[in-house]
């Protein structure tokens, strides 16, 4: 069994890899279960992700495969996050009785899509969907009006109007539609609970319903939805829970799969936590 990194930041992704199973195992991070998919003959491996509410300290991921069971810790770190005040117009802090019916109605089709768990369709690395400068960053604690907090759920990433957004992995378009919030938004499931969030774009490339390949163009920055100039909000869902975007993408997923070959991350590049039992 391997764990990867050992030691994350609050709202940061992790793998863990198990060799030598004859059938799936089940593993679980805290109380939390983690869909595990085929990395190889014997091998299987689950993304999982450390909530932003997560207490700092040591947290068990544990794997069971029959009578066997196997507890690894990871050290989840406190991190520091931004904290936003802003002062903002009533009508931007407080919805209408419409707009808010909208907001929900649309805030609960997205959930029902975080708790369908498809095979999986990624392939090695997650990528950026768009290179440029951070305007907004993910964790950030906003306080408006010094009454309402919300904590930023994804990345605000800056670019100009029309630029190329690109899907930060293969999958299925879930959603492709005008959301309040979002506005043209593009929701991708990669499997295995993972699922990626693109906002505010100024038109869509894509269809609902149809796969995309990791680097495919599937919108154009824009700055439609709540708004206030051209940027892609990105948001990345593992298992119902925001992460990092990030951190996904320097998640090291293509050297995992070489666990099934009896090769792995290197040792000298981060920390790996390996125990090994026979099955």
């Amino acid at each position: 069994m391997v764990v990867h990194p050992v030691e994350i930041t609050r709202g940061d992704p992790f793998f863990v890899v198990v060799t030598g199973a004859e059938d799936i195992p089940t593993a679980e991070f805290g109380n939390e279960w983690l869909p595990l998919t085929s990395c190889g003959e014997g091998c299987f491996i689950a993304i999982g992700g450390s909530p932003l509410g997560t207490k700092a300290g040591k947290h068990p991921v544990k794997v069971s495969h029959g009578s066997l069971s196997i507890s690894l810790a990871i050290n989840v770190l406190a991190g520091e996050f931004e904290r936003q005040e802003l002062t903002l117009p009533k009508d931007k802090v407080t919805l209408s009785p419409e707009d808010e019916a909208r907001a929900d109605k649309e805030a609960e089709r997205l959930r029902a899509n975080w708790a369908i768990i498809s095979p999986r369709m990624w392939e090695g690395d997650f990528i950026m969907p768009l290179e440029g400068g951070i305007s907004t960053d993910f964790g950030v604690v906003r306080i408006m009006n010094k009454t309402k907090e919300s904590i930023h759920s994804g990345l605000d990433i800056r670019g100009a109007f029309g630029t190329p957004v690109y899907a930060a992995n293969a999958g299925r378009v879930v959603i492709d539609d005008d959301l309040f919030f979002g506005g043209n938004s593009v929701v991708i499931d990669h499997g295995v609970g993972i699922y990626t969030v693109y906002m505010h774009l100024q038109e869509s490339k894509v269809l609902e319903g149809k796969m995309v390949s990791k680097g495919e163009v599937i919108g154009l920055v824009g700055s439609t939805g709540r708004s206030t100039g051209p940027h892609l909000h990105y948001t990345v869902k593992i298992a119902a829970t925001n992460i990092s975007p990030r951190a996904l993408s320097k998640l090291p997923l293509k050297k995992a799969f070489a666990f099934g070959e009896d090769k792995g991350v290197d040792e000298g590049e981060d920390k790996v936590a390996r125990e090994e039992t026979e099955q």
